[in-house]
């Protein structure tokens, strides 16, 4: 083993003791404090692996640009393991030209998301949302919901986290459609085409992939599509979908809700719709997924220490 020096850009205190051992018996471990979300934040110059979360720099938005300055400051920087599967804000085409491995934790937050998912169906479905917020701004009109059970829910990918909500919504009684390109069958599912799913579904959730394809995935042609007065859950990418096209789509009731997680709505068409629901993303914070994540990532540090197997980004197989 060929020890590393390694930067943590993560609070002390939220390693174990034993996992503290571990990763001080791996090399020089330095664990960057007092760092604020407009500071720059400066490693050790001999920085070989850099472990980072985009929540300490004030989440994914402002985190492309900010991991972009922390790298190009550090010349040895071979390894960049990052606390979870999004890698949406790293800048791979830098890192593959500087040769820079990065390792993520994927799967580790499937529990909670799909929970957190079934929690914001029935919340769109029964208006707790929607019936709430009124209260809060003294304009109570309380709009009626309806029973989840048999209610019809169309799924669109089916991951690891499609897979989840298919199954915890067949708990609750729903009638189940998907739509995925790849998968044929799943015990207790309908698989439809995307034309079907949209024009049948009273409420969707997606559950697609991160990538460049997906982006304006259900666009303004895909929502003319939808049932009249459906609901849309996405707690994933919002460039999924076309927010102008979906704000419309919410003025004229073709669609009832859209509720989706996202940092900020400045500059978004759906500001001041109030069928648009945006929550901060808090999918993952629960103490189980916290603990788990933690663990994942001091294994993947182990394994690039010792030369024993950790998760990496497909491209970097």
């Amino acid at each position: 083993m060929k020890s590393k020096n390694i930067a943590v850009l993560f609070p002390q205190s939220q390693f174990s003791p034993v996992q503290l051992e571990r990763l001080a018996s791996l090399g020089k471990v330095s664990f960057i404090k007092n760092i604020s979300f407009n500071s720059s934040i400066k490693c050790p110059k001999d920085t070989e692996v850099l472990v980072f979360s985009p929540d300490i720099v004030g989440g994914v938005a402002k985190a492309k640009n900010r991991l972009w300055q922390i790298l190009e400051s550090l010349p040895n920087i071979k390894y960049l393991v990052l606390s979870n599967s999004d890698y949406s804000f790293v800048d791979l085409e830098y890192c593959r030209q500087r040769n820079i491995i990065i390792s993520d934790v994927p799967f580790y937050d499937v529990e909670s998301k799909t929970e957190h998912i079934i929690s914001l169906l029935l919340g769109c479905t029964r208006r707790i949302f929607i019936n709430d917020r009124r209260t809060y701004r003294r304009k109570y009109n309380p709009e009626l919901g309806h029973n989840f059970k048999d209610i019809t829910l169309g799924v669109i990918g089916i991951n690891h986290l499609g897979e989840k909500v298919v199954e915890l919504a067949k708990i609750f009684g729903c009638v189940v459609n998907f739509y995925d390109e790849k998968t044929i069958r799943i015990e207790g599912a309908c698989r439809q085409t995307l034309d079907t799913l949209l024009n049948d579904s009273d409420i969707i959730a997606l559950c697609l992939t991160k990538n460049e394809e997906n982006k304006k995935f259900l666009n303004k042609e895909k929502i003319k599509k939808l049932k009249e007065g459906s609901m849309v859950v996405n707690i994933g990418d919002r460039d999924w979908v076309d927010e102008k096209a979906m704000n419309e789509a919410l003025i004229n009731r073709k669609v009832d809700t859209y509720c989706f997680e996202g940092a900020s709505l400045i500059n978004s068409p759906l500001k001041e719709n109030e069928f648009a629901i945006m929550l901060k993303p808090f999918s993952t914070y629960t103490k189980e997924t916290l603990e788990k994540n933690m663990e994942a990532m001091v294994m993947n540090i182990e394994g690039i220490v010792r030369d024993l197997p950790f998760n990496s980004v497909e491209l970097y197989r």
